[in-house]
């Protein structure tokens, strides 16, 4: 009979962590659009989407490099190492309550959709609670089940998404673009806030690099999910408001999804945003999946548990809960994202703390205080 893996023997490919790592920032990104919705880019969402994917590989790069100062441990660890045990446990938390937040909102929005449009009579509990319970089967089982089953859904997403490109593809019109620049670069920026500090994802990277089989390359990897990423929400941004307009693609919740239901192919072929949503819920297993299993493993590490198994089914249990009581309504939820409220929350909780232990990294590397420590484990 077979024993369990511990956690220091569960591995993913590099492959498997770019497909994740493609799938957790597209899926949300994608949908929500918020190149468009929380800033005032307008027919300029495309311009802003490059910026974006050129911040958001900035701070994946330096996610990923610091991780890899310290390939067998995880960001609980090292943070440890680098700021005290004390030091090192607050900001942990503040990481932890960071995967929770961004995996119960996730599935919040999900359900609103699938409630809205879909699944009108079924209660958001049922919902919600079907998809974190399926999720949560796949953290119990292991981080090489969820990358197993990233290499199964990545193609299938992939399709999904083009189907729902090629379908807007119809209604495109290049004018809908122009002009280009009309209100300055202010607009622009703007469109830009949001998804950046969306990027605040990428810290599961510190608590993923030590499950790899080729650490060493654990940065160009994430890097290229995160090119990839940033292709796909130019690509969306250009058919989206070329399909829609600028002024239809700001106001609409889901653009995306708007576009593909407005395509009509033929009398009895329409609303064809049902792929779109289908591809989107694939990629919310791999999200949620992803982030509780980032979450019970790192408090497993606060709390000095082996085993991260026993914490899965209470951590769900808040994840539903967190998901239905913390937002009264989609709209409510929604906004959170502007610009003025979400920046500055992801980066007081997120990007400072990264900044803290790059700071802490460099003074204690160049005064010689980590040497031995960082292969420790």
């Amino acid at each position: 009979m077979g024993t369990r893996k511990t956690k220091t023997q569960e591995k993913i490919s590099n492959r498997q962590l770019l497909f994740i790592v493609f799938i957790i920032r597209a899926t949300l990104i994608i949908a929500t659009l918020p190149v468009l919705t929380t800033g005032h880019a307008a027919q300029n969402a495309w311009i802003s989407s490059i910026i974006t994917m050129i911040a958001s590989i900035v701070v994946i790069i330096a996610i990923s490099a610091l991780s890899l100062k310290f390939p067998k441990m995880t960001i609980v660890e090292y943070s440890k190492v680098l700021l005290g045990k004390t030091g090192g446990t607050i900001m942990s938390l503040g990481f932890l309550w960071l995967f929770l937040h961004i995996a119960a909102t996730d599935t919040r929005i999900y359900s609103e959709v699938l409630a809205d449009g879909f699944l009108t009579s079924t209660p958001l509990v049922v919902t919600a609670g079907t998809i974190v319970a399926v999720s949560a089967l796949a953290v119990y089982l292991g981080i090489e089940v969820i990358g197993r089953a990233a290499d199964v859904l990545m193609p299938v997403i992939i399709s999904f998404f083009v189907l729902s490109i090629v379908a807007s593809l119809s209604l495109f019109d290049l004018k809908n673009l122009e002009p280009v620049f009309a209100g300055g670069i202010t607009p622009v920026i703007s469109g830009t806030v949001t998804p950046i500090g969306i990027s605040v994802q990428f810290l599961s990277l510190g608590l993923l690099i030590p499950t790899l089989t080729e650490p060493e390359k654990a940065v160009s990897t994430s890097a290229v999910a995160a090119f990839l990423a940033g292709l796909a929400l130019i690509v969306t941004s250009v058919i989206v408001v070329g399909a829609l307009g600028e002024r239809l693609s700001s106001s609409a919740i889901f653009p995306l999804f708007k576009t593909s239901r407005s395509t009509v192919f033929t009398r009895f072929l329409e609303r064809l945003e049902a792929p779109g949503i289908a591809a989107w819920g694939l990629g919310l297993f791999i999200d949620v999946s992803t982030f509780l299993y980032c979450g019970s493993k790192g408090l497993s590490e606060v709390l000095g548990v082996e085993d991260y198994r026993p914490l899965v089914i209470p951590m769900a249990v808040i994840w539903i809960t967190l998901s239905l009581h913390t937002y009264d309504d989609l709209f409510e939820l929604l906004r959170l994202f502007r610009p003025e409220t979400f920046f500055p929350y992801v980066s007081i909780v997120g990007f400072i703390p990264v900044l803290i232990l790059w700071g802490a990294y460099i003074i204690k590397a160049s005064s010689g205080k980590l040497h031995g420590l960082q292969k420790h484990k």
